[in-house]
């Protein structure tokens, strides 16, 4: 038998609107059915001035004494788009981000040990029967949030915001107590059980790992290597010569004990930055305009599914996808509000199709949300009132 590791264990949503979608006909009777199928939010306490509150409120949030917050006085506000309609889920985008950001590879053995190190992933969801079930995609990365819970558990303050929204990890602080992973609902953070980046892959392979006492390098012992030389990996000096020059010279390589995640492919955008600082000159100018900018999962997306860009200028290509009505952040009722949202996806299938009046006309995932006690009548409009027990009106709230 051939053993097969897969980063996904539970491959239904249970009617939660994870992936949000609809057919044509649905979509025209209620254009924002999308946060529509918003979850309920919990009663609003008296007094309350915001509501649903942040659990995690942002210190970046805090007024100066001119009544400016640090976000308001910055250039730019990082944000992303992926439309779910373009999506085919082929993973263009997890490799590019893995070459782009020196993740390693684990092998086998160690993703069957859920100790993945991809930064982004592609999350697929059956609905329906099993003999003929509908498939859906969804690219899963750190969403960036304003309100994070991970922030705030850190005990070193080795994840933080900057001013610009995004949230950026200080690898020299981080101690590995894994806080943060167990505190994100998105389970986007990825921990470096060992020294992926120096190991080769056989010696990845459990339940026991190699040691510099009981492991050979060149005909030398790894300790006599290790105290001649600490930087030295655990393999032969040309194939470590070698993997140096695979790695991305512009990104930290991570080693054992630290986490990380996605990071909005921050090296591009500080080259944009500063490239755009010297054109500017003396002028001042330092707005980085739209399009200069490219994640390495958005450069290599075939279908242009994932757009990224300054939500700050209203005209750049992401503000104008995140003003449609089929933009839905994911778990919003949480109120972590996410930088990163969603486009949900309209089906557009022929209505002469047997499975068409099988399905009455909607797609599974939409019919299991409504086997759940809610509906979209009442929820097409965005001052819409609450209807039944998962859904509510079409205002969106939680994600920018």
């Amino acid at each position: 038998m051939h053993k097969l590791s897969t980063t996904q264990n539970h491959w239904a949503m249970e009617g939660r609107p994870i992936i949000r979608e609809a057919n044509l006909d649905q979509y025209r009777q209620h254009p924002h059915f999308a946060t529509g199928m918003n979850m309920h939010e919990p009663p609003k306490p008296e007094g309350a001035t915001e509501w649903p509150a942040p659990l995690y409120p942002n210190p970046l949030d805090i007024p100066d004494k001119n009544g400016k917050t640090p976000r308001d006085q910055a250039v730019h506000a990082w944000g992303m788009s992926i439309d779910l309609n373009a999506c085919v889920g082929c993973s263009a985008c997890m490799l590019a981000c893995q070459s782009e950001n020196n993740i390693p590879i684990v092998g086998k053995d160690q993703v069957s040990r859920n100790r993945e190190m991809h930064w982004i992933r592609i999350d697929r969801y059956y609905t329906g029967g099993v003999e003929d079930p509908q498939v859906v995609n969804q690219p899963m990365l750190c969403q960036h949030c304003e309100s994070a819970p991970c922030e705030n558990v850190c005990p070193v303050n080795a994840t933080v915001h900057d001013n610009e929204g995004l949230n950026v990890m200080a690898y020299n602080r981080c101690v590995g107590t894994r806080y943060c992973s167990n505190n994100c609902p998105y389970k986007v953070r990825r921990f470096n059980y060992l020294d992926y980046n120096r190991r080769p892959l056989e010696l990845l392979t459990g339940p026991v790992y190699t040691t510099p006492l009981t492991h050979r390098v060149d005909g030398q012992w790894e300790l006599v290597r290790w105290l001649k030389d600490p930087d030295k990996g655990l393999r032969p000096d040309d194939e470590w010569e070698l993997l140096k020059l695979v790695k991305n010279p512009d990104v930290t390589v991570r080693m054992r004990g630290v986490m990380e995640k996605c990071t909005y492919c921050l090296q591009r955008i500080e080259q944009a930055k500063i490239a755009h600082k010297v054109k500017a000159g003396a002028s001042g100018n330092i707005e980085v305009p739209d399009g200069a900018i490219k994640t390495a999962c958005q450069q290599a997306c075939p279908a242009e599914a994932i757009i990224f860009g300054n939500l700050k200028d209203p005209n750049s290509r992401v503000s104008q996808l995140k003003k449609q009505e089929r933009d839905y952040a994911v778990l919003e009722f949480l109120a972590t509000k996410p930088r990163t949202t969603y486009l949900a996806r309209v089906r557009n299938p022929n209505p002469e199709m047997p499975d068409y009046k099988v399905r009455e006309g909607k797609p599974e995932s939409l019919r299991e949300w409504e086997r759940q006690g809610n509906t979209l009548e009442g929820h097409g409009a965005p001052d819409a009132g609450h209807g039944t027990d998962g859904g509510h009106g079409g205002e969106k709230k939680g994600a920018h």
